[in-house]
């Protein structure tokens, strides 16, 4: 018997409503471990090469595990992965701190990258399927909640990370490695409870087989987006690994809580945009992604062109490092914050509905594998004896601002939006 449309609505309320709980505490978590892990990985004494070997290997196998997932997903819902991709990156998270080594770092890392993009990709298709209509808008309001949760749990986390040194606290990293899995966990148990997938309508499968788990089958489109994204994932994650935190703490000799006060602020310029203007572009969405990439590109290669110092505007003399960051920011206030629901929106209209998480999940990790060189990259340049240490300093963020750049040229390619139906 189907459910009539009072109780479809009672549903679909539960779960919008699980979906922006969930949000709010994964963002709780997921931006401590990123703040944390690179802080933590210093204090046990690995470099920036052994960071880029944990950061290159993890990269590796989140390309080898989100292949067949998709696959899986599109067989046995979206709800098991989900809680799944939850569940395994709280474990990691949690057994991080109790290890220092970088091979059993690399192996923790090996799963946690992987399980937050499945979950992330799962997250999107979740909402396209259940309300495509509103699709663009509910996608930057729950990514914008997660975001603005990211803004608070480091903002709560710098300010208890004051007081902990203040009372001589060894080693407070871990309590904030910790304090993440936990939240994680949460949320996976919370999805588990109250979500209620919707039953999926759909002409008999033949049975999943390994083929299908590592099969590329894309439309032309998704193969545009695809190759788009891993130019700009290998630009990204050149400054967005562990070298974000340590080029602001050796370049302009920020402390460890003005790290995770810089990491609130980035997530909360991300998170103003796409809760107050993620919906907003409904015409035209290659040629804004386009130009937004551009901005984005620009704005993070600055601050490799801003030195250490005093800078004097006006009557006010400010320290060089808040300058420089208020200048970074407008890399995502004026970049990813307002062209990631464009691009979500794209790959939903350009993959086939009988086959959409597989497209879209083996689309993004095939475009992660941009992240597999960048760490090394990275760690290369900073390292690069070929250099002198404040050149090679500045490297990972210019060569990163010039590869987001590059990854608008590919979307040429993308087919306009009155071809978009007949795209295949």
């Amino acid at each position: 018997m189907q459910p009539d449309s009072g109780e479809k609505a009672q549903a679909d309320r539960r779960n919008l409503a699980t979906l922006f709980t969930v949000s709010m505490l994964i963002g709780l978590g997921v931006a401590v471990y990123d703040t944390a892990l690179p802080l933590y990985l210093k204090e046990v004494g690995l470099d920036w090469r052994a960071m880029g070997a944990i950061y290159g290997v993890a990269a590796v196998a989140t390309v080898l595990m989100r292949v067949g997932v998709g696959a899986w997903s599109d067989r046995v819902g979206r709800k098991v992965v989900y809680v799944g991709s939850l569940v395994a990156t709280s474990l990691a998270t949690f057994l991080t701190p109790l290890f220092g080594g970088a091979v059993m770092q690399g192996t923790l890392k090996s799963v946690t990258d992987p399980t937050t993009r499945v979950r992330e990709a799962i997250h999107s298709v979740l909402l396209y399927e259940s309300w495509p209509r509103t699709f663009q808008r509910l996608f930057s309001k729950t990514r914008g909640v997660e975001y603005l949760c990211h803004f608070l749990g480091l903002l709560m986390s710098a300010a208890l990370l004051g007081w902990m040194v203040r009372a001589g606290v060894q080693g407070p990293q871990r309590w904030f490695l910790a304090g993440a899995a936990t939240l994680l966990l949460l949320s996976g148990l919370i999805f588990a409870a109250f979500f209620r997938e919707r039953p999926r309508e759909e002409a008999p499968r033949e049975a999943l087989t390994w083929r299908h788990m590592v099969r590329l089958r894309l439309t032309r489109p998704m193969w545009v987006l695809t190759v788009s994204n891993f130019i700009f994932t290998l630009g990204i994650t050149i400054s967005h690994s562990f070298a974000l935190q340590l080029f602001f703490k050796e370049k302009y000799g920020a402390c460890d809580a003005a790290i995770f006060t810089l990491g609130a602020l980035h997530r909360l310029s991300s998170g103003l945009t796409l809760l107050f203007l993620g919906h907003l572009f409904q015409r035209k969405l290659r040629n804004w992604w386009m130009l937004l990439l551009v901005s984005e590109g620009v704005f993070i290669a600055a601050p490799s062109f801003m030195p250490p110092g005093t800078y004097h505007i006006g009557a006010l003399a400010l320290p060089a490092l808040w300058v420089s960051v208020g200048v970074w920011l407008a890399h995502d206030f004026m970049g990813m914050g307002l062209w990631l629901p464009i691009q979500q929106v794209l790959m939903q209209r350009h993959s086939r509905p009988e086959s959409r998480a597989e497209e879209i999940i083996v689309s993004t990790a095939l475009g992660a594998l941009g992240a597999v060189p960048a760490p090394f990259i990275a760690g290369w340049l900073r390292d690069a004896a070929w250099l002198e240490s404040g050149t090679a300093l500045n490297m990972p963020f210019l060569a990163s601002g010039i590869g987001v750049a590059l990854s608008a040229l590919v979307l040429l390619w993308l087919p306009k939006e009155r071809d978009a139906e007949h795209a295949t």
